[in-house]
This record gives structure tokens, C-alpha cells and sequence, in this order.
């Protein structure tokens, strides 16, 4: 595979404007309470990140959760809960996506998305 580098402050802008993206799609194309399915692409980035650099994969996680909410319908706003649950769909192509390693990745998320938004725990 191609490498390209590029500075950490690009990466980090990328990063958000993919969240940013996706997290439109997410509030777009609807969702139901209990699973909510980032796109295939973010599984791929997310699955990537999680090896490469974890605590980057948790903020990624946590935007595209800020963003998703933020376009939702109030009321509506999706859930952590339903957004990690859709998670491992979108982690299909990655050993991630297997029940014993995606149980990590639940349990990661679950204790460390919440300090991204202030420690809330209505998320």
C-alpha cells in the first residue's frame, strides 16, 4: 500500500472533516434507536487508527457521534450506545468486527467517548 505523509495538524483536519461527513450521513439517511451504521469508509479509518494510534480512534469516534447528534432531529439525537453497536458493521473488512475483539472496542468507547463531551453520561 501507498504511504503519504502529510503534518499531524492536516491529519487532524482531514480526520474532522470525515467525521464531519459521515456524521451527516448518519442524520440524513436515518438511523433506528438501536443501531446506528457509520459508513463502510469509517469502519476502514477507524479500524486503521484503532492500531495505529487508539486514543485517535476514540476522538474520531467521538466526532462522528458529535456530528451525527448535532444534525439529528431534536429529541432524536443517536445514541453512543447505538452508534458503537452499528460500529461493528462498518468493521466487516477488520478482525475488529469479531465478537471477542469488538468487545474491546465497545468497552473502550464506553468508558473513554464520554470525557470528549465533558463527562456527560446521557450520551
Amino acid at each position: 500500500m501507498d504511504h503519504v505523509e502529510v503534518p499531524y495538524r492536516i491529519f487532524e483536519r482531514l480526520l474532522a472533516g470525515f467525521a464531519r461527513a459521515e456524521g451527516k450521513d448518519i442524520a440524513f439517511f436515518g438511523r433506528d434507536a438501536e443501531t446506528v451504521v457509520p459508513g463502510d469508509a469509517f469502519g476502514d479509518v477507524f479500524a486503521w487508527l484503532w492500531e495505529e494510534r487508539r486514543e485517535t480512534a476514540v476522538a474520531a469516534f467521538a466526532d462522528l457521534l458529535a456530528e451525527a447528534r448535532r444534525d439529528g432531529d431534536v429529541g432524536d439525537e443517536v445514541r453512543l450506545e447505538s452508534l458503537i453497536n452499528g460500529l461493528r458493521s462498518a468493521l466487516f473488512r477488520s478482525r475488529l468486527g469479531e465478537e471477542e475483539t469488538f468487545w474491546e472496542v465497545g468497552r473502550t468507547l464506553r468508558e473513554h467517548v464520554p470525557d470528549h463531551f465533558g463527562g456527560r453520561s446521557d450520551l
